[in-house]
């Protein structure tokens, strides 16, 4: 009788033994996947946010050029190839803020990232010298607000 209950005591603590492991790994598991799509998540958000900057830092220039091209001669072949590349370097630009809205829900950032996207489309339209480097230092100002918005998100983010 003795062997049998020493043998049960035996059974059972082998078998809460198992289930205690059990029970640690799949909660290791779980931090381990959970801290895995947190590190993928921030690799997104660092991308976009670079990525978003880098093609609104390009929409500015060839909306200069473009500014530049239409006061030199607003017929001619420069100017209608400036004003197609501000055409596609603010289709590239809208597609980086529409990603770049997909990984975050930052309201602020948004916000930032929508106005100097708007600041940026509105350079080609100065009256004059004065009034496109005003527009352009505007522009400038925005993106620079949003970079140092993202980089205190990126930073937040990775502690």
């Amino acid at each position: 009788m003795e062997s049998v209950v020493t043998s049960l005591v035996a059974i059972l603590g082998t078998l809460l033994g198992a289930i205690a492991t059990y029970v640690f790994q799949m909660r290791t598991a779980k931090q381990a996947r959970q801290s895995a799509r947190e590190e993928r998540l921030w690799q997104e958000r660092l991308t976009a946010y670079s990525t978003f900057a880098g093609a609104l830092t390009d929409f500015r220039k060839s909306q200069n050029d473009r500014w530049h091209r239409e006061r030199e001669d607003s017929l001619s072949t420069a100017y209608a190839s400036a004003r197609d590349e501000s055409y596609r370097q603010r289709a590239n630009a809208t597609a980086a803020l529409f990603r770049l809205q997909l990984v975050t829900a930052n309201q602020e950032l948004d916000g930032l990232a929508s106005l100097a996207l708007r600041l940026t489309e509105e350079i080609h339209d100065a009256t004059d010298e004065q009034d496109r480097t005003d527009r352009g230092q505007k522009a400038r100002r925005a993106l620079l607000d949003f970079a140092q918005a993202a980089a205190v998100d990126v930073q937040r983010l990775h502690t």
